[in-house]
């Protein structure tokens, strides 16, 4: 299968950056770099190609036009840049994010695995170690210790069109956790892996997997902030895929993160939509009809966004760039 690596930086090339770019090179995927307004002007890389502001709106997409500058959702150029390459995979991650050899495996939509037994939101986190009390960025704060996860005796084999991969040492996890944990040092279990069947958890941006068939819930949503935006896209992803009875996969890690500096204080700020508004978007998702097929993936997004704009969760300026976005994907 075609494989695609998406990146975006405001940075040089680092450490993380070079070893994505060599691993792409050795496994021959597309490695696609997306920059933005702070990103140096000398940006170079071995392998893959780096699009800057300029040579974004040379592609003639449709949403790299309209796109607000100095914003994470412009990741989303990547994912139909890599769309148009007519990519069979596309694996996102972040600058500070650092591969392990594992990482370059070759993705298998196919697993064979337990499945989580729960109907309602779970600390996913608590799977993949046991020293530490720590939870997913996205998890609402009263669900980090109400519910016990039950997994079901038997292995299910299944696809799996959405994985979503931990990162240890510095995991994903919101400004609260690091305001009172100042010294962050995750290992999480690397040979493990659990479908989360109808159980709530939020997925990121960070060490995922998307399949062909899926690709229109790549969407990330332009008018939130960037702490919320990963988020959100996976809180309408999780219901448009259950609604689709499609499974997603979580994995242990195949990344760890050197993070990259942020004001925490910021970052809080930020998140503050997120810890307030979580439970109650998947409570406006549920109650939606949405329709079948992938082929409705497209119309289901339309849905999923009236309806938050309606509940003035987010902006009505959301549709602009989420109609652009559709409009490239029909044209692609």
């Amino acid at each position: 299968m075609k494989t695609s690596l998406i990146v975006t930086t405001i940075n040089k090339p680092n450490r993380n950056i070079r070893k994505l770019s060599d691993g792409s090179k050795k496994n021959n995927w597309n490695f696609i770099v997306i920059g933005d307004k702070k990103s140096p002007k000398n940006f170079k890389l071995n392998y893959g190609v780096y699009y800057d502001l300029k040579k974004q709106i040379r592609t003639k997409l449709n949403f790299s036009k309209i796109c607000q500058l100095n914003n994470y959702a412009r990741k989303n150029i990547g994912y139909l840049l890599a769309i148009k390459k007519k990519t069979d995979v596309i694996i996102e991650t972040d600058d500070d994010n650092c591969p392990k050899k594992n990482f370059f495996q070759k993705k298998k939509l196919f697993h064979s695995a337990k499945e989580i037994g729960n109907n309602s939101w779970i600390n996913i986190y608590d799977l993949f170690q046991k020293k530490n009390l720590v939870w997913p960025r996205g998890l609402p704060l009263d669900q980090i210790f109400s519910n016990k996860i039950k997994i079901k005796r038997k292995k299910i084999k299944d696809k799996f069109y959405l994985q979503q991969g931990t990162c240890e040492k510095n995991p994903d996890v919101d400004a609260i956790y690091r305001l009172l944990n100042k010294d962050i040092n995750i290992k999480f279990k690397d040979n493990y892996k659990i479908s989360i069947g109808k159980s709530l958890t939020p997925f990121n941006s960070q060490n995922t997997i998307w399949f062909k068939s899926i690709f229109p819930l790549l969407y990330l949503p332009v008018t939130c902030s960037m702490r919320c935006t990963d988020i959100w896209r996976s809180l309408i992803a999780l219901k448009i895929l259950k609604n689709d009875n499609k499974k997603i996969l979580y994995f242990g890690t195949t990344m760890f993160q050197d993070r990259n500096f942020h004001d925490l204080n910021s970052d809080f700020n930020l998140e503050v939509p997120m810890y307030l508004n979580n439970k109650k978007i998947y409570g406006i998702l549920d109650k939606l009809k949405f329709k079948k097929g992938e082929k409705k993936y497209s119309s289901n997004l339309l849905i999923a966004y009236q309806a938050l704009i309606k509940n003035k969760i987010i902006s009505k300026n959301e549709l602009k760039y989420l109609n652009a976005w559709i409009k490239d994907l029909n044209n692609i």
